[in-house]
């Protein structure tokens, strides 16, 4: 690992969530020649944290995210912090059916262990008897509640800490400037910088590839890090509504999909999650990446996953089963087949670094990961994490248990999402964006 220090210059590619927090945490230390690429601006359309909302929990099965949970959730509080005011704490309701109890009761058992109050299993019965909007069903279902979380406006969050990051001195290019085409090596295999789709190289002594779904287009990752998408479709509450709903919890059907409460604008965001894949794309073939914003701005839900969405709705809340689509879009995140975040060097190139991968989970450690990447890179990093976020070349422990097990389907392999409507309105993160 080479040396680094404030004096360094460093070069984060990709402006989403654990790019940005990298940005934010170096120049809090100090770093005084920090600069952010991406393709958009903050926030970006393209990360997976530019969204409506994202849940904040600390419910894990394994203690080490049990543990950065809570440390970032102090920052999601903190009437004082950077985040001040975006955190609403709805609870959470987790819910499974056969493949996804075991996990259920794993986090039930860690939950018990550390102390956490209130996470309990509850029938459908006494979820309808506690929130009475829900008149469906639930059918087969078992649900865990934890009081203890909630969401906040995701879009909101990372153009926050953008913009504070930016203050700290930290500086963004966008547009084909920021759009990283390849990396640039010298003759020993030292990574020395970006070449971007304008034609730039840009150089540092140090490059940071925080570029999630995309991560495949600019090193070999094939057997580390697939581009997966959870479907997004938003429905819109006329105003009397808002009120109505806007006390239910998240629930987050592990093997169908999310549906969060309302929020200021009536807007109720589901998530599909059975995962796409994109690896019959036209840039790396056989390496599954994102399907960028940038040229598919149309693109959204695919017909059969829409379907699936509002049969969840159905037994839950079959009166918003039916509503109309004010908006859907297909939501990318690079995914670990282990499911962590990859923190690590990079092990075919030197002077190069990974901080990124957030495996559909990362978003809820915006406030905190950056500190771990910054911890990474001055050789501070705690040997559990270190072990966690290595590169392991595509093996999965024995043991590892999948919250959403679903099996992945090929975009191309669906119907009915390609230029499904137009590019969204301005209540939507993904089109904050200058570019």
């Amino acid at each position: 690992m080479p040396s680094i220090s404030p004096d360094s210059s460093v070069l984060i590619v990709g402006g989403g969530v654990f790019g940005t927090s990298t940005a934010y945490h170096l120049a809090s230390r100090g770093y005084r020649s920090v600069t952010v690429i991406d393709r958009f601006d903050a926030p970006s359309k393209d990360s997976a944290g530019c969204d409506l909302n994202k849940v904040i929990r600390t419910d894990y099965p394994n203690p080490l995210y049990a543990q950065l949970g809570q440390e970032a959730m102090k920052e999601w509080k903190d009437p004082n912090s950077l985040f001040a005011g975006l955190y609403r704490e709805s609870g959470w309701i987790m819910s499974g059916h056969d493949l996804t109890r075991d996990w259920l009761e794993s986090s039930r058992k860690l939950s018990e262990k550390i102390g956490r109050k209130g996470v309990k299993y509850m029938s459908a019965d006494e979820i309808k008897q506690q929130w009475p909007v829900f008149t469906g069903d639930f059918p087969g279902w078992t649900n865990l509640y934890s009081p203890a979380a909630g969401w906040v406006p995701a879009g909101q969050a990372l153009l926050r800490m953008a913009n504070a990051a930016r203050k700290l001195g930290v500086n963004y290019i966008f547009g084909d400037a920021g759009y990283a085409k390849k990396l640039i090596y010298d003759v020993d295999g030292t990574c020395t910088g970006v070449f971007t789709a304008d034609g730039t190289t840009h150089k540092a002594d140090v490059v940071i590839l925080a570029s999630g779904a995309n991560t495949g287009s600019l090193v070999e990752a094939k057997e580390e890090i697939v581009a997966n998408s959870s479907a997004i479709m938003v429905i819109k509450l006329e105003p009397h509504e808002i009120e109505k709903y806007k006390d239910i919890p998240i629930i987050d059907d592990f093997e169908q999909a999310i549906i969060f409460p309302p929020d200021e604008n009536g807007l109720i965001k589901l998530c599909s999650c059975r995962n796409i894949t994109n690896f019959k794309n036209k840039t790396v073939p056989g390496s599954s990446i994102t399907h960028s914003l940038g040229d598919y701005p149309y693109d959204g839900c695919p017909k059969e996953i829409e379907d699936e969405i509002r049969s969840f709705v159905r037994e839950m809340i079959p009166e918003l089963a039916d509503r109309p689509l004010y908006h859907s879009k297909l939501c990318w995140d690079g995914v670990a087949k282990d499911l962590n975040f990859r923190i690590c060097s990079y092990p075919k190139a030197k002077n190069l670094f990974i901080g990124t991968v957030g495996s559909n989970h990362g978003f809820k450690f915006l406030p905190v990961i950056g500190k771990y990447i910054a911890d990474m890179l001055e050789g501070k990093l705690g040997q559990d994490y270190v072990d966690l976020w290595k590169w392991k070349y595509g093996k999965v422990p024995k043991d590892h248990k999948d919250p959403h097990p679903w099996p992945a389907r090929e975009l191309t392999e669906l119907s009915g999402w390609a230029e499904r409507h137009a590019a969204g309105r301005r209540e939507l993160p993904w089109t904050w964006s200058r570019l």
